[in-house]
């Protein structure tokens, strides 16, 4: 486990406040996981009329996610869970089938805890700046939807295909300066993927 990231805790508290705070505690889908979550700031709307909350962090890994997977998921208790989170953990150099294990160890949290509670994975995203990781970003995603068919009312929600251009790679116009992060485009391709998955 990595030390201990002084700048997650302070967001994992901010989470903490904000799952005490949260005015409506039943029939929660909790969406977990790093950035991509996190910078969706219009989830709520794009998602209604489920009942959702955002519980991403900036940064995470899977190593992270499953660090304050306790400490989080104590405090509530969900009717549905939407994971996202791998693409640092290619970028930090960890190859796919070490992320799948990490990816194992998650789940295995998720089913034990909330062993009826529907899980789904949305697919590690192309990015134009981690071009070159897209062999491993779409082995992991193949690795982790053979794995999720083993685990009941698990599903992959696929992302990764509508967020490619002609030439198979990242279309630039969905991502911010960074080439990292969405803008308001790739996230409404987000929005028609996951409101279809859940049939809204």
């Amino acid at each position: 486990m990595e030390i201990i990231n002084m700048e997650f805790e302070s967001e994992i508290e901010d989470l903490e406040k904000q799952i005490i705070d949260y005015p409506n505690k039943e029939d929660l889908v909790v969406f977990y996981g790093s950035s991509s979550f996190r910078l969706w700031e219009s989830l709520h709307n794009d998602m209604k009329p489920l009942n959702v909350i955002n519980l991403g962090f900036g940064g995470s890994s899977f190593s992270w996610c499953i660090y304050y997977f306790d400490r989080l998921f104590t405090k509530i208790k969900p009717k549905h869970i939407v994971i996202y989170v791998g693409d640092n953990d290619l970028a930090n150099g960890i190859p796919p089938e070490k992320v799948v294990k990490k990816f194992q160890m998650l789940a295995n949290l998720i089913r034990t805890a909330f062993p009826n509670v529907p899980m789904d994975f949305i697919t590690i995203k192309p990015s134009p700046i981690r071009t070159y990781l897209l062999p491993e970003i779409k082995l992991t995603n193949n690795l982790i939807r053979k794995e999720l068919m083993g685990i009941k009312k698990a599903s992959l929600i696929n992302v990764f295909d509508s967020m490619l251009n002609e030439n198979g790679v990242a279309r630039p116009e969905l991502y911010l300066e960074d080439e990292l992060h969405m803008n308001e485009k790739g996230y409404k391709i987000w929005k028609g993927v996951v409101r279809k998955h859940f049939g809204i």
